[in-house]
């Protein structure tokens, strides 16, 4: 496997940094240019972080760790966590895997879905009655 290659730019850098630690990046590139050297400011913020001049995040704690986060928190309130009164309780399907118990608990719901269907509908015929016999 290769060495990697040192870059004369980061370690210009590096070295300007350990002489002056208040150097700004400005200084450092210009003394760096007149050397033929090329530098960024990404490899200045790095010779900085890596000499302890400033404090680098860890890594994965950035601006999207904790959009996700906000996210989350702001879905879990907004979840009602009781069902309001009158609902139906929130039973899963039956599966459908074409066992003969499947079948039946299929139909079963689905004529219990109707009795409360015809329900109502009842009770809205009734009112309508009501109001127009008045």
């Amino acid at each position: 496997m290769a060495a990697k290659k040192a870059n004369p730019g980061f370690d210009f850098i590096i070295a300007a940094l350990k002489k002056d630690p208040k150097a700004t990046y400005k200084d450092i590139a210009a003394a760096a240019a007149k050397k033929k050297l090329k530098v960024f400011p990404i490899m200045f913020g790095r010779a900085q972080a890596m000499l302890g001049i400033v404090k680098q995040a860890k890594r994965g704690d950035g601006k999207a760790k904790k959009a996700k986060a906000a996210k989350a928190a702001k879905a879990a309130k907004a979840a009602p966590a009781k069902r309001g009164p009158g609902r139906p309780r929130k039973n899963a399907a039956p599966a459908l895997d074409g066992s003969l118990e499947g079948i039946v608990a299929a139909v079963k719901s689905s004529e219990q879905a109707k009795a409360r269907y015809r329900g109502a509908l009842e009770k809205i015929q009734a009112i309508l009655a009501d109001a127009l016999d008045d």
